[in-house]
């Protein structure tokens, strides 16, 4: 069958992948960083009704709704299906009411409208401003688990994806393109990789890659700010109705609450910034709608950018759509070989994917029906139990020729722990991107000192590099991180998607401790060089990225849902009345987000790697304490064991380092409290002196 590579492992990426490898396509994943680390996991989660589109844009309001209902359909146990409100504040906003439900109800958007009163019934946390609400479909999904489950499910059909290696170049053949050169940030090598045909879905860089062809497309770079606040203030999502505009969606995530967004445009999406008065914005106008956001401590502010479709005339990004739109170069300018798909939102990520794979397969004469609509995904942790490309000690590319990168950090001869060189980056660290705009941003207050613990596969030993950083006072490690990868050293890699302590990947060891990156400021550090070092207890792929390989295996057999209900938060539980009339309980996505801070910090697994650990443990009281299904029996008999929750010595080291305070030492002793009662019933009985079969079976077992 064919090969072909795809551009950008963000939300489309995967999704394109996904959608030809189910039509037996042969597909490689190429993406410079971590999946998922663009602008795919910094978005603020929002499963789209299509509602917020609907008088201006019904275009994507269709798409948006449509696509709705095929995720909770193909990806069930992603969402917080909690609905959405769009409020009204004031008489503009009564009066942009009629026409709002009018255009909901002509793209089949349910829209259902709510005087105060049982606004504020189903939705306490709004303010005393409201005057009516409009209750639409809206949902919350986790901005990095819902792709990853594209990945997983690609790879299950024989997609390779590739972290960490970048395009810089394509190889073109008689006006064609038949390939790409690329650099890999892990081994250093350089190669070509020859394909049937390139689909650039690299989002906001897509120009970039698309002028390696010798073509242009109309992508306009569209930052927004975003501000996540401490505390879980609403259940629904919250929309002011209006026009879209800046601060006027409130959207719940596990704890916290994401408040969005600003829009300016960019040429560089490498260029961003963070302007104060953007931060203060969201703020302002978030607690309008709920006031709680108000007095709530800030958790992390970040910018990501919007790819959207449309010509150097927008100024702001806000009178541009959000629909995509997939070309075919070979159309459209005479390049064969070459499709760019753009545009659009998370929510539509698969029908995205499946207009590109049309033209794909057409280009390719291959006669094969997308199945995506149908196709139920794997769940996500089966992307990190089936990844193999960065697990291996050689890790080879799967090139026709190979040559050396002579840029790339070779090993170095100092001894373990010794500083091997400084490098300066000419760029601002600044929070959620880099440097300054023309929109006004900050400059640089002071430099700070990084000292990174390097390591490639080869390397004899760990060196510690030291790297000069510019940075402002909201720039984080993460943030610093970043910039040294992009203005500074492009061999460093480091795990990252949401800025905001929501995916968890960032997790690193700054001046000896445990935390995500991107929601420690380096500002609230001690003065002087700042320490990052890998977390412990894992196996070092690649300078700070980790194998979360056994992790992820025990969060899988633990059974775990990632969604729960929010009643056992200790939040005050309320009824919620949808338009069926039923009543269930509020969900939400569960308080881990699997960093493996506290598996890095635990006493025991860093002497005893039979040991289950705090996370899968932690997982396995949930699944106790709200089975949702599943089978609890099965779950105590496995961690009943010397390995699993009694040899625990309750150091209460992983509840310390917990970013999201999850708690995993409580669930570990009401493991053991379960299993404590269990075995007392036992014994009362009348089985005295008797196994348990459980205690039968795992002896046999052994």
């Amino acid at each position: 069958m064919p090969h072909v590579v795809v551009v950008g492992g963000g939300g489309t990426g995967g999704a394109v992948a996904h959608d030809l490898a189910l039509r037996g396509l042969r597909v490689t994943v190429l993406e410079r960083g971590e999946v998922t680390s663009g602008t795919t996991g910094r978005h603020h989660g929002l499963l789209h009704s299509g509602a917020r589109y609907a008088v201006a844009d019904a275009t994507s309001a269709v798409e948006c709704i449509a696509e709705n209902r095929i995720l909770r359909r193909i990806a069930p146990g992603s969402f917080e299906e909690n609905d959405g409100l769009f409020v009204a504040l004031t008489d503009e906003d009564l009066a942009y009411l009629p026409g709002f439900v009018e255009a909901c109800r002509a793209c089949d958007i349910p829209a259902e409208v709510l005087d105060r009163a049982e606004a504020l019934r189903r939705e306490p946390g709004l303010g005393p401003e409201v005057r009516a609400a409009v209750q639409v479909p809206d949902g919350t999904m986790d901005a990095m688990r819902l792709p990853l489950r594209f990945f997983a499910t690609a790879q299950s059909n024989g997609a390779v994806i590739r972290t960490f290696t970048e395009v810089v170049g394509l190889r073109r053949q008689d006006g064609a393109v038949t390939g790409v050169a690329y650099r890999d940030d892990v081994t250093g090598e350089e190669g070509l990789l020859a394909a049937d045909l390139v689909v650039n879905a690299a989002g906001p860089w897509a120009q970039r890659i698309a002028e390696m062809a010798g073509v242009d497309v109309p992508i306009r770079c569209s930052p927004g700010v975003l501000v996540a606040v401490r505390g879980r203030w609403c259940d629904m999502v919250v929309n002011r109705l209006h026009r879209s505009g800046d601060g006027d969606i409130v959207l719940p995530q596990r704890g916290l609450s994401v408040i969005g967004t600003s829009s300016w445009v960019v040429d560089d999406p490498d260029e961003l910034h963070l302007p104060e008065d953007h931060i203060r914005t969201m703020v302002t106008e978030g607690s309008r709608l709920v006031p709680a956001v108000a007095h709530a401590e800030i958790r992390a502010a970040w910018s990501a950018v919007r790819p959207l479709i449309g010509d150097g005339g927008s100024t702001t990004g806000r009178e541009l759509s959000r629909t995509f739109k997939c070309f075919d170069h070979a159309e459209r300018d005479g390049v064969e070989g070459f499709v760019t798909i753009s545009g659009g939102k998370a929510t539509t990520l698969r029908a995205m994917a499946e207009a590109t794979a049309d033209v794909v397969c057409r280009r390719l004469g291959v006669e094969a029906p997308c199945r995506t609509r149908e196709q139920v995904l794997l769940p996500h942790t089966a992307y990190y139990t089936s990844h193999e490309s960065m697990r291996s000690t050689t890790r080879r590319a799967p090139t026709a020729t190979v040559t050396p990168n002579a840029d790339a950090t070779p090993a170095p001869t100092a001894r373990p722990g010794a500083v091997a060189r400084t490098v300066t980056t000419s760029r601002t660290a600044t929070t959620g991107g880099t440097a300054t705009t023309s929109t006004g941003g900050t400059t640089a207050t002071s430099n700070r000192v990084l000292r990174v613990s390097r390591w490639k596969p080869g390397w004899p030993a760990p060196a510690q590099l030291e790297y000069v950083v510019p940075v402002e006072p909201r720039t984080t490690v993460l943030d610093a991180l970043r910039n040294i990868r992009w203005h500074g050293d492009a061999s460093l890699t480091v795990r990252h998607s949401c800025c905001h302590s929501s995916c968890g990947t960032c997790g690193v060891r700054v001046n000896g401790a445990e935390v995500l990156g991107c929601v420690t400021a380096l500002a609230d550090l001690p003065a002087g060089p700042v320490t990052v070092e890998p977390m412990a207890n894992a196996p070092v792929l690649s300078d700070l990225v980790v194998d979360m390989t056994r992790l992820y295996d025990g969060l899988e057999r633990s059974g775990r849902p990632l969604v729960r209900q929010v009643e056992t938060t200790g939040r005050t539980p309320r009824a919620k009345v949808h338009r069926s009339g039923t009543s269930p309980a509020s969900v939400r996505l569960e308080d881990c987000v699997e960093c493996g801070l506290c598996v890095s910090a635990c006493p025991i697994t860093g002497t005893d790697q039979a040991y289950l650990g705090p996370a899968v443990l932690g997982a396995a009281a949930r699944v106790v304490a709200e089975p949702r299904g599943k089978d609890v029996r099965s779950v105590l008999t496995w961690v009943d064991d010397h390995d699993g929750c009694w040899r625990c010595h309750l150091s209460f080291a992983c509840s310390e380092v917990c970013p999201t305070g999850a708690d995993p030492a409580a669930g570990i002793m009401a493991l053991r409290g379960a299993l404590t009662r269990e075995h007392l019933r036992w014994r009362s009985d009348g089985h005295r002196g008797a196994d348990r079969p459980a205690d039968e079976e795992r002896t046999a077992a052994r």
